[in-house]
């Protein structure tokens, strides 16, 4: 055997083996990207209900002692202001 194919064989081991380092790497990514956006999916699950019964719980409020006029404006424009701030925030967080 020569040299040259010595050195092509070795190269090609060395590809084979980086490839699959490269591949076991991505794959343990994989999943842990998948167990991380899982785990932020149900967080933001059990925040929206959290949130949908404190609006039923703060609308009954507010419409009991204001009534049924005002409650759905005053909540409203909670969620209004809510969600500007949401907005310059990630505004800001991207400049």
């Amino acid at each position: 055997m020569s040299v040259a194919s010595e050195a092509g064989s070795l190269l090609v081991a060395l590809a084979r083996s980086l490839a699959t380092v490269g591949a076991g790497v991505l794959v343990a990514s994989g999943r842990r990207l998948a167990a991380t956006v899982a785990a932020y999916l149900i967080v933001g699950l059990l925040l929206a209900v959290s949130l949908a019964f404190l609006t039923l719980s703060a609308y009954r409020a507010i419409a009991v002692s204001l009534g049924d006029v005002y409650a759905p404006l005053i909540v409203g424009c909670i969620y209004l202001v809510a969600g500007l701030i949401a907005a310059l925030v990630v505004q800001m967080r991207r400049r």
